[in-house]
């Protein structure tokens, strides 16, 4: 299972969201799937920004010129509950690939 353990704002446009997957930094595989994920409900929801792995443990979120970061947070949380339970969310996870 992986869980946010610190989230930073890296400047105006990009959040550093720290991840850990059983007391360790998630491995980046991991990461690289919470990141489609994230990128997949940003284009559903016709919202600019950018979602990637940045090194094992760290996933990094471009954002567009926002005041309402917590919105974008909350991309990435409902991307790691869709690895985290992909049965759960089959509308984010059942999907093909992105080209």
């Amino acid at each position: 299972m992986l869980k946010v353990r610190g989230i930073e704002a890296v400047n105006e446009r990009q959040r550093r969201f720290r991840i850990d997957e059983e007391g360790g930094p998630a491995a980046e595989s991991h990461l690289a799937q919470v990141a489609v994920y994230a990128c997949r409900l940003l284009a559903e929801n016709e919202l600019l920004g950018d979602c990637r792995p940045a090194s094992e443990g760290v996933l990094l979120l471009d954002l567009p010129e926002t005041e309402s970061t917590y919105f974008y947070d909350g991309i990435v949380f409902a991307a790691l509950d869709a690895f985290n339970n992909p049965n759960k969310n089959p509308t984010i996870t059942g999907l093909p690939p992105i080209e």
